[in-house]
């Protein structure tokens, strides 16, 4: 495993990690290299029970999430699916844990206003990175860092979060991210459209070959269905959470979706070629800007 050099001073020194799947697992990793860094975690998956507690270098293992938060942290960063960190936040607020929390959930509105509710010390996080697997096998250090890292403040929390704002900047530099703040609804505003719409599309691309060509339609496949529908791949339980948590923002932008595909529809019907070239034209140019 890669050194770090070691920063003069750690914004934080007991660091628990709730969820060690793909992200939660990677930046358990990704903080490792820190020496002085205490990393107690947390999951209720067995085999990822077993293999975290062969690690030395994690100071606690614990399949319970009570025994989880009775540890003398200085920041919990909730790693779990959607809804469970929602449900982990309102056990944290019951419990009155003292320390300040974060979390790397793919929408952030809910999970604030839960937050909020439970009267703790929070500011979300996002960092902009995955796979179409998942699990603490799938995960590594080198996902996250680097990576476009989303901090989601809300002034309601006042001067405590403003505080540990410029602490969680300066964790995540440490591990090389460009750290970008956002409000959390403008967060669920943007990847609700260019994350979570894409999996659905992805989806939808994806059933409409199964539905119409049925399951042997695969062995004519090649890279550019493989690569459309990649995301398409995700794990399912995790989107449905998402596009639960995000549903008027998703539910909006799956009907301008089905309006792009309409013209596209109609242009092709009507053999309107120049028509048809001049919106893809568009398209394509927009699209190879992210080759720049």
């Amino acid at each position: 495993m890669p050194r770090f050099k070691l920063p003069p001073r750690l914004p934080f020194r007991r660091l628990g990690v709730a969820g060690l799947g793909l992200i939660g697992g990677s930046l358990a990793k990704a903080f490792m290299p820190f020496g002085g860094l205490e990393i107690s975690v947390f999951d209720n998956n067995p085999e990822t029970i077993r293999e975290a507690g062969r690690i030395k270098r994690l100071a606690r293992v614990t399949s319970d999430p009570d025994e989880f938060l009775s540890w003398p942290l200085d920041l919990a960063y909730l790693c779990l699916p959607v809804r469970r960190n929602i449900e982990l936040v309102g056990r944290m607020g019951r419990l009155g844990v003292p320390f300040p929390v974060t979390d790397s959930g793919s929408t952030k509105g809910p999970i604030t206003e839960a937050a909020l509710s439970a009267g703790l010390n929070f500011c979300g996080g996002h960092p902009i990175a995955g796979k179409e697997v998942a699990g603490f096998g799938h995960s590594s250090a080198d996902l996250v860092r680097g990576c476009l890292f989303l901090l989601t403040p809300d002034q309601r929390f006042g001067d405590r979060q403003r505080e540990l704002l410029g602490r969680l900047r300066n964790l995540h530099e440490l591990l090389g991210c460009r750290v970008r703040l956002v409000s959390p609804s403008e967060h669920d505003r943007i990847y609700g459209l260019i994350s979570h719409l894409p999996y659905v599309a992805a989806s939808a691309l994806a059933g409409t070959a199964l539905e119409v060509g049925g399951p042997d339609i695969l062995s004519w496949v090649g890279t550019g269905f493989r690569d459309t529908t990649r995301v398409g791949a995700s794990p399912p339980r995790k989107w449905v959470e998402v596009a639960m948590e995000n549903s008027e923002n998703l539910s909006g932008y799956i009907g301008d979706l089905m309006g792009v595909l309409g013209r596209l529809r109609d242009l092709i019907a009507d053999r309107d070629e120049p028509g048809l070239a001049g919106l893809l034209e568009e398209i394509s140019s927009f699209r190879r800007r992210l080759a720049k």
